[in-house]
């Protein structure tokens, strides 16, 4: 299997998929807590005519898992950081268009196209959103809350944040527990630990101006998405100027798996146009 060094000296897993009739690359971006063979329905499909590179962020899939899990380390900076070295390592000169799947790795696809904007021809987003969960913390606290918060995250967490994490913090701790083995720090410090995540998170969310992609997107949302809403999916296709927005019906966040054929037509239609 194939595997490259990143700068901490961890193993990622990587694939590079050379076309059968090669027309372009595309860069595939896994979610939180997934890994990049969850795009094996488009991979198939994809590998036809592209070149197709994906890679496994570290502590997931294949690649390496850090005994201690760095709390408030913030993934996204890193991922792109792998991502860069890994497209370096294969000698990738050429424009490639981008899918990316859930918060994480639709999140990464939209900064990546700010932060190169002439190296992206598309992006595709599958189940994404604007919202940054890229550490256990993070993804733990929004996992945790209902539906309906999500939905209308922004309006609910100005008001009444810091009552939801007063109620959700003893079941951020017991998610953690394995984690927080052997740790040095104290109840209060740990308090102050992930109430800090929450609240850059929600700052971020309330900076965050994915206006500046300028590449063709198409955003794909699911009708029956409990982590990334289809508002979330809305929200986006008002913010990236140059968008076109699909929302599958009888579709939850894993939609590219539940819904391959839909999805892989959208898909398709879309890159030949593009």
């Amino acid at each position: 299997m194939p595997f490259f060094k990143n700068q901490e000296g961890y193993n990622l897993y990587y694939e590079d998929i050379k076309g059968e009739i090669n027309e372009g690359t595309i860069i595939l971006l896994h979610g939180f807590a997934s890994s990049a063979s969850f795009f094996k329905g488009q991979i198939q499909m994809l590998r036809k005519k592209y070149r197709i590179i994906a890679f496994d962020a570290l502590g997931h899939g294949r690649s390496d898992h850090p005994v201690e899990i760095n709390l408030s380390k913030n993934l996204r900076y890193d991922i792109i950081r792998d991502l860069e070295d890994l497209l370096e390592n294969l000698g990738v000169n050429e424009k490639y268009g981008i899918i990316g799947h859930s918060l994480v790795g639709g999140m990464i696809g939209q900064l990546v196209c700010m932060k190169y904007p002439d190296d992206v021809k598309f992006l595709i987003l599958l189940n994404s959103g604007y919202i940054m969960t890229d550490n256990v913390v993070r993804n733990i606290f929004y996992n945790l809350l209902p539906y309906f918060i999500r939905m209308n995250f922004l309006d609910v967490v100005a008001n009444s944040v810091e009552e939801i994490l007063d109620k959700i913090i003893p079941y951020i701790l017991t998610s953690l527990a394995d984690s927080l083995n052997g740790t040095r720090m104290t109840k209060d410090e740990l308090y102050m630990l992930i109430e800090d995540q929450i609240f850059s998170m929600i700052k971020e969310i309330n900076e965050y101006d994915p206006s500046g992609i300028k590449c063709p997107t198409l955003i794909i949302g699911g009708r029956l998405d409990n982590f990334a809403p289809e508002q979330m999916s809305e929200e986006l296709h008002k913010m990236i100027p140059n968008s076109k927005l699909e929302i599958i019906d009888i579709a939850g966040h894993f939609a590219p798996a539940q819904r391959k054929d839909v999805i892989n037509q959208l898909i398709r239609e879309f890159i030949k146009k593009h």
